[in-house]
């Protein structure tokens, strides 16, 4: 009789209780973890923002400046102005008694501004060399001209 094998109790049915083993999860988890913390530590900001709101009112058109203004501040105390855009131009301000001439920057920045009065910011560049206290007292002294300063070469 097939009925009787049907329902017979030797069949047993098995459970649908069973343990999950994460070790080998978390293990994984924590190679990955590390792996990214650890390759964070090469990757190196292009330009950093480092501008604050600049008073005034809100800009009428959305066009791009001009010129693009860079500031590159070098290791022996000079300064150099690049311009890129519609005219392509470099002005080196030479260090004044062995230290960074900041007066003789800002009058080449006020030139600029002068000279394109759409231009409202700077990139500062500095070599790995130049001391933090100096990178400041540039982007103080740009600023003065030019209110949006980004830090950039990083």
């Amino acid at each position: 009789m097939s009925i009787g094998v049907l329902n017979s109790p030797a069949k047993g049915h098995q459970s649908q209780d069973f343990e999950l083993n994460i070790t080998s999860i978390i293990d994984t988890f924590t190679v990955l973890i590390t792996f990214m913390l650890a390759s964070a530590s090469f990757l190196s900001i292009g330009i950093f923002d480092a501008g604050i709101s600049a008073g005034g009112d809100a800009p009428t058109t959305n066009q791009p400046p001009s010129v693009n203004v860079e500031v590159s501040l070098s290791h022996d105390h000079s300064f150099t102005v690049k311009l890129s855009g519609k005219v392509t131009n470099t002005i080196h301000v030479a260090p004044k008694s062995g230290d960074w001439d900041l007066d003789g920057l800002a009058q080449q920045l006020g030139g600029v501004k002068a000279r394109f009065t759409d231009v409202q910011s700077a990139t500062l560049l500095a070599e790995n060399t130049i001391e933090y206290k100096d990178v400041i007292r540039a982007m103080e002294k740009t600023r003065s001209t030019l209110p949006y300063v980004l830090l950039g070469g990083f």
